[in-house]
Formats: structure tokens, sequence, C-alpha cells
């Protein structure tokens, strides 16, 4: 599938109102096997689910092709050694989605970056917003990052260690079984 996205850093708050007009916050986990393997393995907690997804994307920038299926959730007991060897991500993502488009607020708890900021399409004819017009926020927090290759998932991706505390005390709503449920997932790999 086609994905073409805009990409931004957002240095100032997020206030809950704004947070609150999600459809949907998920809690995620993305592992980046370690090259030639070219997939990216996520997990996925919404308040009512858990999946694991496996990704390969190929392009770079604003338009990038890519394939996805969902695979079992078993696939983290058989794997469960090498992904504590992987790098990664941990973020929760406030989803909004909008005509043919989707902005994602990505709120990054490992590594520690604060909010990456995202609207995509799959439509080559559909106009990406600037965010600040997506959502109500001021425009002077943003800077763009869509060419930057510093900034993909992939290249901020850490190894998680036992130093590394991966989620907050508090994450605006996230349920607490949900986050019980995610917690669980990432001991059958972490310990």
């Amino acid at each position: 599938m086609l994905e073409i996205e805009r990409k931004f850093l957002y240095s100032g708050n997020i206030d809950d109102t704004t947070l609150a007009g999600a459809e949907v916050c998920l809690l995620i986990i993305q592992w980046y096997l370690s090259l030639p393997d070219a997939r990216r393995l996520r997990l996925v907690v919404s308040p009512g689910s858990s999946k694991m997804i496996e990704t390969v994307k190929t392009g770079s920038g604003l338009v990038r092709e890519e394939k996805e299926r969902e695979i079992p959730l078993e696939t983290l007991h058989e794997m469960a050694c090498r992904l504590a060897n992987e790098r990664a991500v941990v973020k929760a993502r406030y989803v909004y989605p909008r005509k043919r488009l989707e902005g994602v607020i990505d709120r990054y708890f490992v590594p520690n970056i604060g909010f990456v900021i995202e609207i995509e399409t799959s439509q080559t004819r559909n106009v990406i917003p600037d965010p600040w017009k997506f959502w109500d926020l001021p425009a002077k927090y943003f800077i763009e990052v869509t060419d930057n290759p510093v900034y993909t998932a992939r290249s901020l991706a850490i190894i998680i260690d036992n130093t590394v505390r991966p989620l907050p005390p508090n994450i605006p709503f996230v349920e607490p079984l949900q986050r019980w449920r995610f917690e669980r997932y990432l001991s059958i790999v972490y310990g």
C-alpha cells in the first residue's frame, strides 16, 4: 500500500482536550530487526484488543511503499530472545481519522523525545494539510522532519535494557487494563 506522510516534531505541550479528541489511544512497541532483515514488528494494544503486525517499508521521505500483515501474538514467545536484543521504540499513539486523512500524535517514551506528529493518506490526489490546521495547536512549535532520515522510527530506535523504564506512571486516556496487558506482553520479551 502507498503511504504518503508528513512528519513533524512538536516541542509544545499538548493538553488533555486535544488528546481526548482522538478516536483511540494505542500503546505500541516497534522492534526493528537487524539488517539485512528489513522487517518491523509492532505490538499494538488498544483498550479492547492486542495484535502483532509485521511491516516492510521501502522508499523514504514523503512517499513510501508499505506492506503490512497481522501475525500471531505467539510471535512474541517465539522471538522473545531475539526481540530483547533488537532496537525498539515505545510510544502512545493518539489516532484522529478525518475524511481521507489520518492524523496521529505519537508520544515517544523510548527514546524520550516527546511528541512526533504525522498526517498521512494513501491517495496521491489528497493534499496533506499543515498540522496546525489539522489540530488547533500553535504553528511555532512544529518542525517538519518528513525528509530527515534521522527522525525515522528505525533511526530513533534503541536497545531496551533493564535501565530503561518503558512507560511513565501516567499516560492520558490509557485504560488500566490496556496498560496491564501491554506491560505483560513486554515482560515476555524483557522479563
